[in-house]
């Protein structure tokens, strides 16, 4: 990419940021984990630039935190803006936990409102993919919880943790730890919209998500998004 390109990309998300205010929504979140630009700029294994974006550590952050300051600009101080950050890329020469802590640090003094934990990348080892298939999730166990609790130990701000979490009894546990301060969802929001509903009326059942991925197919067949083991 040259300069007007990632400048090109930075205003994108920008004005992204500046709809999804019009529309309504709450806040935003930028997307900077799971492989995608922002996570290949942060990732030693993909950054390779020899310019101010790449190199060290702070070079490579460097368009994350021009994202973060564009998309400020655009929908104010008083608004929410959180990211999505990986914890770890789980692939030879990524990022690792000790990098993402000291990005998190940089995004906490950039006035970043929260950092969301996950982690891998659709191109590592499948066990480590973020929308992995995951029995282990159905033995009450969580992909980042050390990460996160790294995390909220080193910034002030709210982490957010997110992956292999399928019960209210889990997410209390994550919260009464220390580990996290929110719990984020997403497969088994998919499996049941109003799961959260449902376990705020003392129906605690845990979420029926097997994690098997099926949801995917949908997606990729134009149909949109839902479960398709109901």
């Amino acid at each position: 990419m040259t300069k007007e390109d990632i400048q090109r990309v930075v205003i994108a998300f920008a004005d992204g940021a500046a709809l999804a205010k019009q529309a309504g929504f709450d806040a935003v979140q930028i997307h900077a984990a799971h492989g995608y630009l922002l996570s290949q700029f942060l990732s030693p294994h993909y950054n390779h630039r020899e310019d101010e974006y790449g190199g060290s550590l702070e070079n490579r952050a460097r368009m994350v935190l021009e994202v973060l300051a564009a998309v400020r600009q655009a929908v104010g101080e008083d608004y929410a803006v959180l990211i999505k950050l990986n914890s770890d890329d789980f692939i030879e020469g990524g990022l690792t936990v000790e990098d993402m802590l000291q990005v998190a640090e940089l995004l906490e003094t950039a006035g970043i409102d929260a950092i969301e934990i996950s982690g891998g990348t659709i191109w590592g080892p499948s066990q480590f993919h973020a929308v992995r298939f995951a029995p282990e999730a159905l033995t009450h166990k969580t992909y980042y919880r050390k990460a996160a609790r790294l995390c909220k130990a080193f910034v002030r701000v709210p982490v957010i943790l997110v992956g292999g979490i399928r019960s209210l009894e889990v997410a209390e546990e994550l919260l009464t730890e220390g580990a996290a301060d929110y719990i984020a969802l997403c497969r088994p929001l998919i499996r049941e919209s109003h799961l959260i509903k449902r376990w705020a009326a003392d129906d605690q059942e845990p979420s029926g998500c097997q994690s098997e991925n099926a949801c995917f197919g949908p997606i990729f067949a134009g149909q949109g998004i839902s479960c398709v083991l109901k």
